[in-house]
């Protein structure tokens, strides 16, 4: 549940850090150390990150996916003012903040969707989240045996999202849509 987030999060502080040199001659090159302390800065990055792990610790991000009935197409959500559309990729999710947007995958079908929580539920405890019809027919849980998903942050409300390569993951490794 929390290994892609993990791993994204030590590729990134791999990529920051910088490349030190391999042989030892190239070192004496370098002026003599001051005697005035080093001061780094912090890394908003990993402010970001562990952030978003330590949320991820306290929810349900993996298990079934119900949902939404078409009967209610047009009924009001747990967002002020908003209401629930078959067509528009949203959710309901039972404890993350309404306005998180997350990416769900499906377990059997391995097809992705981002959406937006903007309602409470599933209250059958058996499921971990209500899909918009939309959002559900994306990844083919509507169809699939299996409901099995898991869940990714992407962005809390009133923070910054995940870094770009976070999200993607760097440029050049092997990822698992690539077969490896």
């Amino acid at each position: 549940m929390m290994k892609p987030l993990l791993i994204s999060a030590a590729v990134a502080i791999a990529l920051a850090m910088p490349a030190q040199a391999v042989d030892c001659e190239s070192a004496s090159d370098h002026p003599p150390a001051s005697d005035q302390p080093v001061i780094y800065e912090p890394d908003p990055t990993l402010d970001i990150l562990s952030l978003y792990a330590m949320v991820e610790s306290e929810h349900r991000l993996a298990g079934l996916a119900s949902y939404y009935s078409d009967s209610l197409d047009g009924t009001l959500t747990s967002t002020p003012g908003e209401r629930y559309h078959k067509r528009k990729l949203t959710a309901a999710h039972l404890t993350l903040p309404l306005g998180t947007v997350v990416e769900v995958t499906s377990r059997a079908t391995g097809k992705r969707v981002r959406l937006v929580v903007n309602d409470r539920g599933p209250y059958v405890k058996k499921f971990c989240l209500d899909l918009s019809h939309a959002a559900a027919r994306a990844i083919g849980v509507d169809k699939a045996d299996d409901r099995s998903v898991t869940i990714r942050i992407l962005k809390l409300p009133g923070h910054p999202a995940l870094p770009r390569e976070v999200v993607d993951g760097p440029i050049g490794v092997a990822s698992e849509e690539a077969g490896w």
